[in-house]
């Protein structure tokens, strides 16, 4: 059996060196391809971290990022401060007289053309102010009637209401669907807003009870004079 085997590769002797030849030079083909990859990615890994400063085009990563870093912490430190003077600003409009509303009329027969006028000048929660111009042939008469959340404690008339409701339908609309950052939550958002609307109707409630009693007492006047 040995003599067998040991006759079977000395007769194929030349196949097996053939063989182990064979793969050998593919195993050498393998590696010569391999370190000419390594090397190719080597290059392309020095050009782009600027160790090499053969290459023109080299950059320097580790400085790149860096810098990237730094802007980008100065960007959100400016966007910060923005943000802050953005929302002061947005806080202070509130107060200021964005809602106009006039109406000319005229109120006397005799004369010709709307030379009266009612204007009414309002912030975002409805307060502000509505003067009455009232001009005559014997002169000419200003009142102003201050107003708060929509409502005066003083009679309005017909005119100076529809100047105030004027002034409330030209409210600014605020552009809707816009990013902003820092938002409170949903749900703190929703009790905020809920807690400002109650706020806003329970002080209009006051105010038309004391518009309801100023003209209560006005309408009461000359029935006690004429009692006395």
């Amino acid at each position: 059996m040995n003599e067998t085997n040991t006759s079977f590769f000395a007769q194929n002797l030349d196949l097996w060196i053939s063989v182990i030849l064979a793969l050998l030079i593919v195993f050498i083909v393998l590696v010569v391809i391999d370190m000419y990859n390594n090397k190719k990615t080597m290059s392309r890994y020095e050009a782009f971290m600027g160790i090499n400063k053969k290459y023109k085009n080299a950059v320097d990563l580790e400085k790149l990022l860096i810098d990237c870093v730094g802007k980008a912490d100065a960007i959100d430190e400016k966007y910060s401060k923005l943000l802050e003077i953005v929302q002061d600003m947005e806080k202070n409009m509130q107060f200021c007289c964005q809602k106009v509303g006039i109406v000319r009329y005229n109120p006397f027969e005799e004369m010709g053309g709307n030379l009266c006028f009612a204007i009414a000048i309002l912030d975002a929660e409805n307060t502000g102010v509505v003067i009455n111009g009232i001009h005559s042939r014997t002169g000419t008469f200003t009142y102003a009637k201050p107003v708060e959340l929509g409502v005066s404690t003083y009679i309005l008339s017909k005119e100076e209401q529809e100047a105030i409701d004027k002034a409330k339908n030209s409210a600014y609309q605020a552009v809707k669907n816009t990013v902003t950052a820092k938002k409170p939550s949903k749900m703190l958002k929703a009790k905020k807003r809920k807690e400002k609307e109650e706020e806003i109707k329970n002080k209009v409630e006051v105010y038309k009870s004391a518009a309801a009693r100023t003209k209560r007492k006005r309408n009461s006047r000359p029935v006690d004079k004429q009692t006395k």
